[in-house]
């Protein structure tokens, strides 16, 4: 294989654990198709370290730390939110087929099952894509353009008259 995808892939991942091998490099963004759906934006890329090395148990493991910067979307208002992503996580590798014996264990590293390759811009998108929260929002007050009570076409928000009626320093004057 040749060309940038084949840079990012280990031959194998097994022996690069045993020999304590460490990979870094970039991703795209824009490259990651699962995680698009969860993106406002997909400019940029991230950074990425893999290790090699071993648990306490001595199986093989690999350890990621991603950086970057990602756009979301703020599930309160829809507009673009800036969500700095710092990764530290650790991954075992068990053969394909092969199910660790405490994979029930809370303690223990997730697993990945690795035949003779790896692609590790792959492990790097699904890493991420699980490190995302379930829902990200402004800081209250901080969406959109504030506390407005309409949009800038004359409509109104969603929940305006509700946050209305919400407000306690509003009187009623019938």
């Amino acid at each position: 294989m040749s060309g940038p995808a084949a840079v990012h892939r280990l031959e194998d991942p097994f022996a690069f654990a045993r020999a304590s091998g460490t990979h870094s490099g970039q991703a795209a963004i824009a490259a990651m198709p699962r995680l698009q759906d969860r993106l406002a934006g997909n400019a940029g890329y991230v950074s990425f370290v893999v290790r090699g090395g071993q648990d306490q148990r001595q199986r093989p493991l690999l350890e990621l730390e991603i950086a970057g910067n990602l756009t979301l979307r703020c599930d309160r208002c829809l507009a673009p939110l800036g969500f700095p992503l710092q990764l530290h996580s650790a991954v075992l590798l068990a053969h394909v087929g092969e199910v660790p014996p405490d994979d029930d264990d809370p303690e223990s590293p997730e697993w990945i099952e690795a035949g003779q390759e790896l692609d590790l811009l792959e492990l790097v998108e699904d890493e991420i894509v699980l490190s995302l929260p379930l829902s990200v929002r402004h800081d209250q007050g901080k969406c959109g353009d504030g506390a407005g009570m309409s949009r800038a076409d004359g409509q109104d928000k969603p929940f305006s008259r509700l946050a209305a009626l919400l407000n306690p320093q509003q009187t009623n004057t019938d």
